[in-house]
Protein backbone atom coordinates (compact mmCIF):
# COMPACT_ATOMS: atom_id res chain seq x y z
CA UNK A 1 0.00 0.00 0.00
CA UNK A 2 1.12 3.59 -0.61
CA UNK A 3 3.08 5.62 1.75
CA UNK A 4 0.87 8.45 2.34
CA UNK A 5 -2.66 7.29 1.51
CA UNK A 6 -2.07 3.82 3.70
CA UNK A 7 -1.07 5.86 6.42
CA UNK A 8 -3.75 8.19 5.91
CA UNK A 9 -6.39 5.44 5.56
CA UNK A 10 -4.38 3.52 8.48
CA UNK A 11 -5.21 6.89 11.01
CA UNK A 12 -8.63 6.94 9.70
CA UNK A 13 -9.71 3.42 10.59
CA UNK A 14 -7.07 2.25 13.44
CA UNK A 15 -5.89 5.68 14.68
CA UNK A 16 -2.55 6.12 16.22
CA UNK A 17 -1.03 3.70 18.74
CA UNK A 18 1.04 6.68 20.48
CA UNK A 19 -0.22 7.15 24.02
CA UNK A 20 -1.44 10.56 25.19
CA UNK A 21 1.03 12.71 27.40
CA UNK A 22 0.79 11.41 31.19
CA UNK A 23 0.06 14.80 32.47
CA UNK A 24 -2.93 15.27 30.55
CA UNK A 25 -6.65 14.35 31.13
CA UNK A 26 -8.45 12.35 28.53
CA UNK A 27 -10.84 15.32 28.24
CA UNK A 28 -8.09 18.03 27.40
CA UNK A 29 -6.36 15.17 24.94
CA UNK A 30 -9.97 14.08 22.78
CA UNK A 31 -11.42 15.29 20.09
CA UNK A 32 -15.39 16.12 20.18
CA UNK A 33 -17.64 13.24 20.02
CA UNK A 34 -19.94 14.85 17.06
CA UNK A 35 -23.29 14.27 19.50
CA UNK A 36 -24.86 17.72 19.87
CA UNK A 37 -26.34 18.37 23.83
CA UNK A 38 -29.81 17.67 23.44
CA UNK A 39 -30.64 16.61 26.97
CA UNK A 40 -31.64 19.24 29.48
CA UNK A 41 -32.38 18.42 33.21
CA UNK A 42 -36.19 16.97 32.84
CA UNK A 43 -34.91 14.47 29.62
CA UNK A 44 -32.15 13.59 32.05
CA UNK A 45 -34.51 12.60 34.99
CA UNK A 46 -36.67 10.75 32.57
CA UNK A 47 -33.66 8.59 31.35
CA UNK A 48 -32.95 7.70 34.91
CA UNK A 49 -35.82 7.15 36.26
CA UNK A 50 -37.16 5.36 32.68
CA UNK A 51 -34.14 2.84 32.57
CA UNK A 52 -34.26 1.75 36.26
CA UNK A 53 -38.23 1.66 36.57
CA UNK A 54 -39.13 -1.36 34.27
CA UNK A 55 -39.98 -4.94 35.94
CA UNK A 56 -38.86 -5.08 39.47
CA UNK A 57 -41.24 -3.42 41.34
CA UNK A 58 -44.29 -5.58 40.18
CA UNK A 59 -42.51 -8.75 41.66
CA UNK A 60 -39.91 -6.81 44.89
CA UNK A 61 -42.21 -5.70 47.03
CA UNK A 62 -43.11 -9.66 47.80
CA UNK A 63 -39.45 -10.46 49.09
CA UNK A 64 -39.75 -6.55 51.25
CA UNK A 65 -43.04 -8.15 52.78
CA UNK A 66 -41.63 -11.39 53.73
CA UNK A 67 -39.02 -9.44 55.59
CA UNK A 68 -40.45 -6.31 56.95
CA UNK A 69 -42.67 -6.46 60.39
CA UNK A 70 -44.58 -3.32 59.09
CA UNK A 71 -45.33 -0.51 56.40
CA UNK A 72 -42.77 1.74 58.62
CA UNK A 73 -39.75 -1.20 58.25
CA UNK A 74 -40.92 -1.91 54.56
CA UNK A 75 -40.47 1.86 53.58
CA UNK A 76 -37.08 2.45 55.68
CA UNK A 77 -35.76 -0.87 53.25
CA UNK A 78 -37.05 1.02 50.48
CA UNK A 79 -35.35 4.21 51.70
CA UNK A 80 -31.99 2.29 52.46
CA UNK A 81 -31.47 0.81 49.05
CA UNK A 82 -32.42 4.42 47.53
CA UNK A 83 -29.58 5.59 49.57
CA UNK A 84 -27.22 2.99 48.01
CA UNK A 85 -28.12 3.69 44.64
CA UNK A 86 -28.44 7.85 45.04
CA UNK A 87 -24.83 7.18 46.31
CA UNK A 88 -23.72 5.09 43.22
CA UNK A 89 -25.51 7.17 41.03
CA UNK A 90 -24.41 10.28 41.97
CA UNK A 91 -20.60 8.21 41.86
CA UNK A 92 -20.95 8.04 38.34
CA UNK A 93 -22.20 11.59 38.35
CA UNK A 94 -19.67 13.18 39.44
CA UNK A 95 -17.28 10.74 37.15
CA UNK A 96 -19.32 12.40 34.27
CA UNK A 97 -19.08 15.73 35.73
CA UNK A 98 -15.16 15.43 35.72
CA UNK A 99 -15.26 13.95 32.70
CA UNK A 100 -17.92 14.67 30.52
CA UNK A 101 -17.93 12.77 27.88
CA UNK A 102 -19.76 10.04 25.81
CA UNK A 103 -19.35 6.76 27.25
CA UNK A 104 -19.88 6.59 30.53
CA UNK A 105 -17.96 4.01 32.86
CA UNK A 106 -15.74 3.37 29.72
CA UNK A 107 -14.44 6.44 30.20
CA UNK A 108 -13.81 6.96 33.34
CA UNK A 109 -11.55 3.53 33.28
CA UNK A 110 -9.67 4.43 30.81
CA UNK A 111 -8.41 7.41 32.30
CA UNK A 112 -7.77 6.48 35.47
CA UNK A 113 -7.14 2.87 34.82
CA UNK A 114 -5.82 2.38 31.21
CA UNK A 115 -6.72 1.25 27.63
CA UNK A 116 -6.95 -2.86 28.59
CA UNK A 117 -9.39 -2.97 31.71
CA UNK A 118 -11.51 0.23 29.46
CA UNK A 119 -11.58 -2.70 26.87
CA UNK A 120 -13.18 -4.92 28.83
CA UNK A 121 -15.44 -3.26 30.53
CA UNK A 122 -16.83 -2.03 27.72
CA UNK A 123 -16.79 -5.16 25.61
CA UNK A 124 -18.36 -7.39 27.96
CA UNK A 125 -21.37 -4.70 28.20
CA UNK A 126 -21.64 -4.29 24.47
CA UNK A 127 -21.41 -8.07 23.73
CA UNK A 128 -23.63 -9.43 26.80
CA UNK A 129 -24.47 -7.04 29.62
CA UNK A 130 -26.68 -4.94 27.73
CA UNK A 131 -28.26 -6.59 24.66
CA UNK A 132 -28.86 -9.65 26.91
CA UNK A 133 -30.19 -6.93 29.31
CA UNK A 134 -32.38 -5.40 26.78
CA UNK A 135 -33.57 -8.76 25.47
CA UNK A 136 -34.70 -9.99 29.19
CA UNK A 137 -36.96 -6.70 29.72
CA UNK A 138 -38.47 -7.13 26.41
CA UNK A 139 -39.48 -10.58 26.81
CA UNK A 140 -41.04 -9.34 29.99
CA UNK A 141 -43.05 -6.75 28.06
CA UNK A 142 -43.69 -9.29 25.12
CA UNK A 143 -45.10 -11.63 28.18
CA UNK A 144 -47.18 -8.47 29.61
CA UNK A 145 -48.44 -7.65 26.09
CA UNK A 146 -49.56 -10.83 25.01
CA UNK A 147 -51.81 -10.63 28.07
CA UNK A 148 -53.34 -7.42 27.01
CA UNK A 149 -53.63 -8.83 23.27
CA UNK A 150 -54.28 -12.23 23.57
CA UNK A 151 -53.49 -14.43 20.58
CA UNK A 152 -50.69 -11.89 18.94
CA UNK A 153 -48.37 -14.24 18.95
CA UNK A 154 -46.99 -18.01 19.78
CA UNK A 155 -45.07 -16.48 22.73
CA UNK A 156 -43.57 -13.55 24.13
CA UNK A 157 -40.51 -13.52 21.43
CA UNK A 158 -42.67 -11.86 18.59
CA UNK A 159 -43.93 -8.89 20.72
CA UNK A 160 -40.43 -8.78 22.39
CA UNK A 161 -38.82 -8.39 18.73
CA UNK A 162 -41.42 -6.02 18.27
CA UNK A 163 -40.80 -3.96 20.94
CA UNK A 164 -37.01 -4.11 20.58
CA UNK A 165 -37.60 -2.70 16.80
CA UNK A 166 -39.41 -0.04 17.52
CA UNK A 167 -36.87 0.99 20.46
CA UNK A 168 -34.17 0.94 17.81
CA UNK A 169 -36.03 2.65 15.68
CA UNK A 170 -37.08 5.82 18.05
CA UNK A 171 -33.66 6.18 19.03
CA UNK A 172 -32.46 6.26 15.51
CA UNK A 173 -34.74 8.48 13.88
CA UNK A 174 -33.11 11.62 16.64
CA UNK A 175 -32.05 12.18 19.96
CA UNK A 176 -35.13 14.71 20.65
CA UNK A 177 -37.52 12.03 19.47
CA UNK A 178 -36.24 9.76 21.97
CA UNK A 179 -35.81 12.05 24.25
CA UNK A 180 -39.56 13.36 23.56
CA UNK A 181 -40.57 9.55 24.16
CA UNK A 182 -38.52 8.83 27.31
CA UNK A 183 -40.20 11.85 28.70
CA UNK A 184 -43.60 10.78 27.81
CA UNK A 185 -43.06 6.97 28.81
CA UNK A 186 -41.64 7.60 32.08
CA UNK A 187 -44.06 10.05 33.04
CA UNK A 188 -46.94 7.70 31.61
CA UNK A 189 -46.04 5.35 34.11
CA UNK A 190 -44.91 7.15 36.99
CA UNK A 191 -48.04 8.44 37.51
CA UNK A 192 -49.90 5.62 36.36
CA UNK A 193 -48.59 2.93 39.19
CA UNK A 194 -48.80 5.79 41.58
CA UNK A 195 -52.11 6.65 40.76
CA UNK A 196 -53.37 2.89 40.24
CA UNK A 197 -52.06 2.04 43.69
CA UNK A 198 -54.04 4.92 45.58
CA UNK A 199 -57.01 4.22 44.29
CA UNK A 200 -56.94 0.99 45.38
CA UNK A 201 -56.36 1.60 48.51
CA UNK A 202 -59.33 4.28 48.49
CA UNK A 203 -61.64 2.01 47.01
CA UNK A 204 -60.96 -0.87 48.99
CA UNK A 205 -60.98 1.37 51.85
CA UNK A 206 -65.08 0.85 52.87
CA UNK A 207 -64.69 -2.53 50.82
CA UNK A 208 -63.21 -6.07 51.08
CA UNK A 209 -60.15 -5.09 50.25
CA UNK A 210 -59.77 -2.86 54.13
CA UNK A 211 -60.26 -6.34 55.65
CA UNK A 212 -56.94 -8.10 54.43
CA UNK A 213 -55.20 -5.36 55.51
CA UNK A 214 -56.14 -6.67 59.14
CA UNK A 215 -53.40 -9.39 58.95
CA UNK A 216 -49.73 -8.85 60.07
CA UNK A 217 -48.30 -6.82 56.99
CA UNK A 218 -44.98 -9.23 57.38
CA UNK A 219 -43.45 -11.57 60.17
CA UNK A 220 -42.08 -9.52 63.61
CA UNK A 221 -38.41 -11.01 62.53
CA UNK A 222 -36.13 -12.35 60.03
CA UNK A 223 -33.34 -14.19 59.14
CA UNK A 224 -30.14 -12.55 58.13
CA UNK A 225 -30.09 -14.21 54.75
CA UNK A 226 -33.66 -13.67 54.11
CA UNK A 227 -32.92 -9.94 55.01
CA UNK A 228 -29.89 -9.91 52.87
CA UNK A 229 -31.64 -12.04 49.89
CA UNK A 230 -34.84 -9.25 50.20
CA UNK A 231 -31.73 -6.38 49.72
CA UNK A 232 -30.12 -8.11 46.64
CA UNK A 233 -33.91 -8.06 44.79
CA UNK A 234 -34.15 -4.54 46.08
CA UNK A 235 -30.85 -3.43 45.18
CA UNK A 236 -31.81 -4.98 41.51
CA UNK A 237 -35.21 -3.17 41.27
CA UNK A 238 -32.89 0.44 41.62
CA UNK A 239 -30.48 -0.93 38.99
CA UNK A 240 -29.73 1.22 36.20
CA UNK A 241 -28.54 4.10 37.84
CA UNK A 242 -25.13 4.16 36.32
CA UNK A 243 -26.65 4.59 32.54
CA UNK A 244 -27.10 8.34 32.65
CA UNK A 245 -23.16 8.77 32.46
CA UNK A 246 -23.52 7.10 29.17
CA UNK A 247 -25.03 10.15 27.45
CA UNK A 248 -22.79 12.51 29.52
CA UNK A 249 -21.56 13.52 26.46
CA UNK A 250 -24.97 14.80 24.95
CA UNK A 251 -26.53 16.81 28.08
CA UNK A 252 -26.19 20.54 28.44
CA UNK A 253 -24.12 21.76 30.67
CA UNK A 254 -23.06 18.25 32.26
CA UNK A 255 -21.24 19.45 35.20
CA UNK A 256 -24.63 21.00 37.49
CA UNK A 257 -27.35 18.78 35.70
CA UNK A 258 -25.52 15.09 36.16
CA UNK A 259 -25.94 15.28 39.84
CA UNK A 260 -29.01 17.06 40.20
CA UNK A 261 -31.07 14.71 37.74
CA UNK A 262 -29.74 11.36 39.31
CA UNK A 263 -30.74 12.84 43.05
CA UNK A 264 -34.02 14.12 41.79
CA UNK A 265 -34.78 10.82 39.99
CA UNK A 266 -34.15 8.17 42.85
CA UNK A 267 -36.19 10.80 45.14
CA UNK A 268 -38.86 10.24 42.94
CA UNK A 269 -38.48 6.34 43.02
CA UNK A 270 -38.15 6.26 45.96
CA UNK A 271 -41.32 7.92 46.74
CA UNK A 272 -42.92 5.66 44.12
CA UNK A 273 -41.40 2.60 45.49
CA UNK A 274 -42.64 2.67 49.18
CA UNK A 275 -46.34 4.34 48.13
CA UNK A 276 -46.38 0.58 46.00
CA UNK A 277 -45.37 -1.18 48.83
CA UNK A 278 -47.80 0.27 51.03
CA UNK A 279 -50.70 0.08 48.59
CA UNK A 280 -49.41 -3.95 49.05
CA UNK A 281 -49.42 -3.65 52.95
CA UNK A 282 -52.55 -2.08 52.76
CA UNK A 283 -54.07 -4.59 50.76
CA UNK A 284 -53.02 -7.90 51.13
CA UNK A 285 -52.09 -9.93 54.17
CA UNK A 286 -48.40 -10.60 54.96
CA UNK A 287 -48.25 -14.59 54.01
CA UNK A 288 -50.14 -13.66 50.94
CA UNK A 289 -47.77 -10.70 49.74
CA UNK A 290 -44.73 -12.60 50.80
CA UNK A 291 -45.63 -15.93 48.11
CA UNK A 292 -47.50 -13.97 45.74
CA UNK A 293 -45.48 -14.31 42.06
CA UNK A 294 -47.55 -10.88 41.14
CA UNK A 295 -47.79 -9.13 44.18
CA UNK A 296 -48.57 -5.77 42.41
CA UNK A 297 -51.41 -7.15 40.81
CA UNK A 298 -53.12 -9.17 43.39
CA UNK A 299 -53.14 -5.72 45.65
CA UNK A 300 -54.17 -3.65 42.85
CA UNK A 301 -56.81 -6.67 42.06
CA UNK A 302 -58.12 -6.97 45.79
CA UNK A 303 -58.96 -3.07 45.68
CA UNK A 304 -60.41 -2.39 42.31
CA UNK A 305 -61.66 -5.56 41.24
CA UNK A 306 -60.54 -8.49 38.74
CA UNK A 307 -60.84 -6.79 35.77
CA UNK A 308 -57.98 -4.37 36.69
CA UNK A 309 -56.20 -7.30 35.73
CA UNK A 310 -55.94 -6.43 32.13
CA UNK A 311 -54.88 -3.01 33.45
CA UNK A 312 -52.25 -3.63 35.54
CA UNK A 313 -50.81 -5.52 32.46
CA UNK A 314 -50.79 -3.34 29.84
CA UNK A 315 -49.41 -0.68 32.83
CA UNK A 316 -46.23 -3.56 33.07
CA UNK A 317 -45.78 -3.69 29.12
CA UNK A 318 -45.31 0.44 28.86
CA UNK A 319 -42.84 0.05 31.45
CA UNK A 320 -41.04 -2.42 30.00
CA UNK A 321 -40.96 -0.76 27.38
CA UNK A 322 -40.08 2.00 28.23
CA UNK A 323 -36.83 0.59 29.74
CA UNK A 324 -35.84 -0.84 26.77
CA UNK A 325 -36.00 2.51 25.14
CA UNK A 326 -34.24 3.71 27.68
CA UNK A 327 -31.55 1.19 27.86
CA UNK A 328 -31.07 0.97 24.00
CA UNK A 329 -30.31 5.15 23.80
CA UNK A 330 -27.58 5.00 26.60
CA UNK A 331 -25.92 1.40 25.97
CA UNK A 332 -25.85 2.37 21.82
CA UNK A 333 -23.65 5.32 22.98
CA UNK A 334 -21.10 2.70 24.38
CA UNK A 335 -20.00 1.44 21.09
CA UNK A 336 -19.81 4.93 19.98
CA UNK A 337 -17.34 6.06 22.35
CA UNK A 338 -15.15 2.74 21.88
CA UNK A 339 -15.05 3.30 18.18
CA UNK A 340 -14.11 6.82 18.98
CA UNK A 341 -11.13 5.83 20.84
CA UNK A 342 -10.17 3.21 18.20
CA UNK A 343 -10.88 0.51 20.30
CA UNK A 344 -13.75 -0.78 18.47
CA UNK A 345 -14.42 -1.05 14.37
CA UNK A 346 -14.35 2.30 13.60
CA UNK A 347 -17.70 2.00 10.87
CA UNK A 348 -19.23 2.59 14.35
CA UNK A 349 -18.37 5.94 14.78
CA UNK A 350 -20.49 7.65 12.89
CA UNK A 351 -23.32 10.54 13.25
CA UNK A 352 -25.91 9.97 10.97
CA UNK A 353 -26.08 13.37 9.30
CA UNK A 354 -29.42 13.68 9.04
CA UNK A 355 -30.72 12.43 12.46
CA UNK A 356 -27.91 13.36 14.18
CA UNK A 357 -27.91 10.05 16.20
CA UNK A 358 -25.02 6.87 16.29
CA UNK A 359 -27.44 5.19 13.88
CA UNK A 360 -24.72 2.61 13.40
CA UNK A 361 -24.22 1.69 16.44
CA UNK A 362 -28.33 1.96 17.63
CA UNK A 363 -28.63 -0.35 14.79
CA UNK A 364 -25.96 -2.92 15.92
CA UNK A 365 -27.17 -2.94 19.38
CA UNK A 366 -30.73 -3.02 18.36
CA UNK A 367 -29.71 -6.53 16.42
CA UNK A 368 -27.55 -8.22 19.31
CA UNK A 369 -31.10 -7.72 21.23
CA UNK A 370 -33.03 -9.70 18.76
CA UNK A 371 -30.33 -12.45 19.06
CA UNK A 372 -30.80 -12.40 22.77
CA UNK A 373 -34.59 -12.28 22.57
CA UNK A 374 -34.57 -15.83 20.37
CA UNK A 375 -31.57 -17.55 21.69
CA UNK A 376 -32.06 -20.13 24.28
CA UNK A 377 -30.55 -19.93 27.63
CA UNK A 378 -29.62 -16.74 27.00
CA UNK A 379 -31.02 -16.16 30.86
CA UNK A 380 -28.08 -17.75 32.09
CA UNK A 381 -25.81 -16.18 30.79
CA UNK A 382 -27.17 -13.07 31.90
CA UNK A 383 -27.13 -14.30 35.59
CA UNK A 384 -23.37 -15.31 35.22
CA UNK A 385 -22.74 -11.34 34.84
CA UNK A 386 -24.80 -10.30 37.43
CA UNK A 387 -21.69 -11.27 39.56
CA UNK A 388 -19.20 -8.88 37.59
CA UNK A 389 -21.97 -5.96 37.34
CA UNK A 390 -20.75 -5.09 41.16
CA UNK A 391 -16.92 -5.52 40.46
CA UNK A 392 -17.58 -2.89 38.24
CA UNK A 393 -19.73 -0.40 40.76
CA UNK A 394 -17.04 -0.75 43.33
CA UNK A 395 -14.23 -0.20 40.17
CA UNK A 396 -16.28 3.48 39.53
CA UNK A 397 -16.13 4.17 43.27
CA UNK A 398 -12.78 3.76 43.55
CA UNK A 399 -12.12 5.70 39.53
CA UNK A 400 -13.98 8.89 41.38
CA UNK A 401 -11.26 8.22 44.89
CA UNK A 402 -8.27 8.59 42.05
CA UNK A 403 -9.97 11.26 40.07
CA UNK A 404 -10.37 13.83 43.00
CA UNK A 405 -6.88 12.54 43.85
CA UNK A 406 -5.35 13.64 40.76
CA UNK A 407 -7.58 16.51 40.39
CA UNK A 408 -8.96 15.62 37.06
CA UNK A 409 -11.56 18.30 36.02
CA UNK A 410 -10.79 20.67 38.77
CA UNK A 411 -12.25 22.81 39.89
CA UNK A 412 -15.34 20.38 39.94
CA UNK A 413 -18.85 21.39 39.12
CA UNK A 414 -20.29 19.26 41.31
CA UNK A 415 -19.32 16.62 43.57
CA UNK A 416 -21.47 13.73 45.35
CA UNK A 417 -22.76 14.95 48.36
CA UNK A 418 -21.38 13.97 51.73
CA UNK A 419 -17.50 13.67 50.84
CA UNK A 420 -16.18 10.24 50.52
CA UNK A 421 -19.29 8.89 51.78
CA UNK A 422 -20.73 7.99 48.85
CA UNK A 423 -18.04 6.17 46.63
CA UNK A 424 -16.77 4.08 50.54
CA UNK A 425 -21.11 2.86 50.97
CA UNK A 426 -20.39 2.07 46.80
CA UNK A 427 -16.92 0.08 47.61
CA UNK A 428 -19.04 -1.92 50.95
CA UNK A 429 -21.90 -2.65 49.26
CA UNK A 430 -19.68 -3.88 46.13
CA UNK A 431 -17.43 -6.08 48.48
CA UNK A 432 -20.41 -7.40 50.28
CA UNK A 433 -22.88 -8.27 47.09
CA UNK A 434 -20.02 -9.89 45.09
CA UNK A 435 -19.16 -11.79 48.16
CA UNK A 436 -23.05 -12.95 48.93
CA UNK A 437 -23.20 -13.79 45.12
CA UNK A 438 -20.10 -16.00 45.45
CA UNK A 439 -21.43 -17.68 48.28
CA UNK A 440 -24.84 -18.32 47.06
CA UNK A 441 -23.41 -19.89 43.53
CA UNK A 442 -19.71 -20.29 43.46
CA UNK A 443 -20.17 -21.54 40.26
CA UNK A 444 -22.02 -19.29 38.15
CA UNK A 445 -19.77 -16.54 39.60
CA UNK A 446 -16.60 -18.43 38.73
CA UNK A 447 -18.12 -18.72 35.25
CA UNK A 448 -19.32 -15.09 35.16
CA UNK A 449 -15.56 -13.55 36.08
CA UNK A 450 -14.05 -15.88 33.19
CA UNK A 451 -16.70 -14.94 30.53
CA UNK A 452 -15.48 -11.38 31.89
CA UNK A 453 -12.10 -12.20 32.01
CA UNK A 454 -12.26 -13.43 28.17
CA UNK A 455 -12.20 -9.88 27.56
CA UNK A 456 -8.32 -9.40 27.88
CA UNK A 457 -7.16 -11.80 25.34
CA UNK A 458 -9.47 -10.13 23.04
CA UNK A 459 -7.59 -7.03 23.53
CA UNK A 460 -4.56 -8.32 23.37
CA UNK A 461 -5.31 -9.73 19.65
CA UNK A 462 -6.95 -6.44 19.19
CA UNK A 463 -3.85 -4.51 19.67
CA UNK A 464 -1.81 -7.55 17.79
CA UNK A 465 -3.66 -6.81 14.83
CA UNK A 466 -3.62 -2.84 15.21
CA UNK A 467 0.27 -2.92 15.19
CA UNK A 468 0.22 -5.25 12.72
CA UNK A 469 -1.54 -3.31 10.32
CA UNK A 470 0.84 -0.24 11.56
CA UNK A 471 4.11 -2.68 10.98
CA UNK A 472 2.89 -3.54 6.83
CA UNK A 473 2.08 0.52 6.60
CA UNK A 474 5.49 1.34 7.41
Amino acid sequence: MPGGRGRAIFRKEWGSLVKPSQGKSAVAAAEADGLRRHFGLLDTVAIHVGNILGSGIYVAPAAVAAVAPGGLAAAALWALGGVVAACGAACYAECGSRLPRTGGFYVFYREVYGEALAFVGGWAALLVTYPASIAAIALLCGEYFGKVVPGIGSGAQIPAAGAILLGGILNAIGVRTAAWVQKLLTGIKVAVLAALCLAAVIAAASGEGASAAASPSGPQTASLAALLGAMVILLWTYDGWSDISLVAGEVRNPGRVLGRAVLLGTGVLVVLYATVQGCVATLLPGGRAAASARVVSEAVEAGLGSGSGRFVALLVAVSTFGAVHGVQLTASRLGFAMARDRVFLRWFFRVDPRFGTPSRSVAALTAASLVYAFAAGFHNLLAFFSFSVWIFYGLTAAALVVLRRRRVGEPAPWRAPGGWFAPVLILFTAAAMTTSLFIDDPRRSLIGLGLLSAGFPVYAVWRAVRRGAAERDL
